[in-house]
């Protein structure tokens, strides 16, 4: 880990924290986190770097170029910073604190039963004066007659602008939890680590990829692999393909596209039995990507299988439930049959990995505890770097929130409860990441939504409703964009590139902190500036909606019953007994449950067994419906090149798909580039070429 890689990470993560809610929200240019696990402003310039900047700084000094774990680390630090401007918190996180005053001002029932007094003391920004504090931020304020001199007093009239004794309070409440949370995720990264990457030997694809291009050869500018004849093959077709579709958006008239999408829809005329389905248009949509397909050919092929077959077994288990009267529709926010159905299948799963490490963890939790070695049954039982310290970090990091939780108004088994599901989302999203390359990826469910089903209306009443909703909304809204996904992959590379995975953990977390504070000033200051995105449904009116949307109901069902005050004076204990789970809710959490560990169990007991449990943990999301025929095409081309030329073949054709996947990924960058410029020279938006899965 050197000074300079590390300056340059640094910098990386303030410029997207600082400048990437602006370049979403604001100038509505094409997103920062646009790629997901995979993001494209930190993917693409590692591409142009390998293949053009390292190359020049060869040829001025041999010492100049940037090293494999220098590259590495920069990638790392940039890519878990290129949440925080998004999903992962401040998309969402000024509006979900300020917006719920507007929403029940101008919403007659949610004013008549004044839904805002279920919310926790000082878990909104404080509303002393309506038009200063919440007008303002939503419409902006009134620019300056006589334009600032210079710099310091044109960000001195910006700062000037927020009300801070107002939003003081919420983030007095809410900032702690926020880093509690980062801290629990990366002290569970590195309690796993070692476990999944020497003991279960899984996959990384993502971190494996990145490796492919950032490993060097001391004799030549380009490693062997970029050195290899199929490796630019693949790159100059697919980006030619890119930059191809990419001007025919801005020149129809004189381009011709490749197609990349074929409609199916005309079987449904003959089976409408497919309208059952509410992912039936993905089913029915095959669209080619070219870097799904050539991430496929780099999976094992019984993951590749699962993933491209994942969409067809939901329909044939869909069709017919749906034919029965089973309502499966969802709310992602607040629950339904497809989210619990998840709920049970993310548990199986975490249980299945703590089955399958038993003896690691046990040897961990043993040295956590009381601070001396246990016996180790081999030298790779020992427990990974900063992985006792990571236990013991999780543990009082998760007491933290637990207790925090309780501070906002929720009694322990709530607390309890939604803080585990939490975790528990983030630690499935990072194994599906690694397990399976899925740069994009939807767990569908949200805690609260859970809570809700598992416990009934009276159990858990409105106020316990709402606030754990609104914890989720803060804390864990979107899991793929959350810090230990990234930070998974981060710690592969790594391993790989010899560079400790604490130091790493250690310097992503700090600039992760530095960027978090610098992205929520920024945010609020360009709020009150800019006005809040009302044309962002999710931001504007989705999100500070949702604890009001998920409590109301519960309200008028216990008023009805007369059973409001009761519900609302149960202890911990009372809640407990009184849980009374719905019966959709068993149904379906008992599926995704007992489909994990019957396909498990099969997987590990027999040799045979071609589906992965995966499949129960992406089926029915967004990402997968889009992309599941390019993983079916990767599967079987790779299937081919198995039976007509064995494993041999396939080694040979790697460097293929490494050059697709770097030339989509450059393609994307390019014209998020031009889109950039054209936005500053013109003034106008450009025209929208978005051909990554999202």
């Amino acid at each position: 880990m050197t000074l300079r890689a590390l300056i340059l990470g640094t910098l990386c993560v303030l410029f997207i924290c600082g400048f990437g809610y602006i370049n979403d929200r604001i100038l509505e240019l094409e997103s920062f986190s646009n790629g997901h696990q995979l993001p494209i402003i930190v993917v693409g310039i590692l591409v142009l770097s390998v293949l053009i900047f390292n190359p020049l700084l060869r040829l001025i000094n041999k010492k100049l170029p940037f090293r494999a774990a220098e590259m590495a680390l920069v990638v790392t630090l940039a890519s878990c910073a290129c949440g925080i401007p998004g999903r992962a918190l401040m998309e969402q996180f000024a509006q979900a604190i300020i917006m719920p005053y507007h929403w029940q001002r101008i919403s007659p029932g949610w004013k008549d039963r004044d839904m805002l007094q279920y919310y926790p003391k000082d878990s909104l920004v404080k509303m002393d004066e309506q038009d200063e504090v919440l007008n303002r931020f939503l419409t902006g304020s009134d620019k300056p007659v006589t334009p600032p001199e210079n710099a310091a007093a044109w960000l001195k009239l910006k700062m000037s602008q927020v009300p801070w004794a107002n939003w003081r309070p919420p983030l007095k409440t809410w900032c702690p939890l926020i880093f509690l949370t980062f801290v629990a995720m990366a002290a569970m990264a590195l309690v796993v680590h070692k476990q999944w990457a020497d003991h279960e030997h899984l996959q990384y694809p993502i971190a494996e990829f990145i490796g492919s291009l950032t490993k060097q050869d001391s004799d030549h500018a380009y490693n062997t692999i970029i050195r290899n004849r199929l490796f630019w093959i693949g790159f100059i077709l697919v980006l030619l393909m890119r930059v191809n579709n990419g001007l025919f958006q801005w020149f129809p008239d004189y381009l011709i596209p490749v197609q990349t999408y074929h409609s199916l829809w005309p079987f449904a005329s003959r089976w409408p039995q497919l309208h059952r389905n509410p992912w039936a248009y993905g089913l029915m949509r095959i669209e080619i990507f070219p870097l799904v397909t050539a991430f496929a050919f780099l999976l094992s092929a019984e993951i590749s299988f699962t993933l491209g077959i994942s969409q067809v077994l939901w329909a044939c288990f869909c069709i017919p439930a749906v034919g029965y009267g089973i309502n499966i529709n969802t709310d992602y926010d607040i629950g339904g049959w497809q989210g619990w159905n998840r709920a049970g299948s993310y548990t199986a799963y975490t249980l299945m990995l703590l089955y399958t490490g038993r003896f690691y963890y046990g040897n961990l939790l043993k040295r956590a505890f009381f601070f001396g070695k246990s016996k180790m049954n081999d030298v790779t039982d020992a427990p990974g770097p900063g992985a006792v310290m990571g236990v013991r970090v999780l543990i009082i990091s998760t007491i933290a929130l637990v207790l925090l939780t309780i501070r906002l108004g929720l009694t322990w088994p709530i607390a309890i409860f939604t803080i585990g599901l939490m975790l528990i989302t983030f630690l499935i999203v990072a194994r599906i990441s690694a397990e399976t390359g899925l740069f994009f990826i939807q767990p569908g469910w949200q805690p609260a939504g859970t809570l809700v089903a598992l416990f009934g209306s009276y159990a858990i009443g409105p106020t316990a409703l709402l606030i754990a909703t609104l914890v989720c909304n803060i804390l864990c809204i979107d899991q793929s964009q959350a810090l230990m996904p990234y930070l998974i992959n981060g710690l592969k590379l790594s391993d790989n590139t010899k560079v400790s995975p604490v130091k790493t953990t250690h310097a992503t977390f700090i600039t992760y902190i530095l960027g978090t504070i610098l992205a929520i000033a920024v945010v609020i200051v360009a709020s009150y500036d800019y006005g809040t995105p009302a044309n962002y449904d999710w931001s504007f009116r989705r999100i500070p909606t949702n604890p009001i949307r998920a409590a109301d109901p519960v309200l008028l069902q216990l008023k009805a019953t007369d059973t409001l005050e009761a519900s609302e004076a149960l202890t911990g204990l009372q809640r407990i007994t009184n849980i009374k789970p719905t019966a959709a809710f068993m149904w379906a959490a008992g599926v995704g449950f007992f489909g994990v560990v019957i396909f498990s169990v099969l997987r590990l007991r027999t040799r045979w067994w071609p589906i992965h449990p995966c499949m129960f943990l992406i089926w029915a999301t967004y990402p997968i419906t889009v992309m599941s025929h390019a993983f079916l095409g990767g599967w079987i081309i790779k299937k081919c090149c198995v039976r007509f030329g064995g494993n041999r073949l396939v080694q040979k054709l790697k460097p293929l798909a490494v050059g697709v996947i770097a030339a989509d990924v450059l393609g994307a960058l390019i014209f998020m580039i031009v889109g950039a410029i054209y936005y500053f020279v013109q003034g106008e938006l450009p025209k929208t070429y978005r051909y990554f899965p999202r």
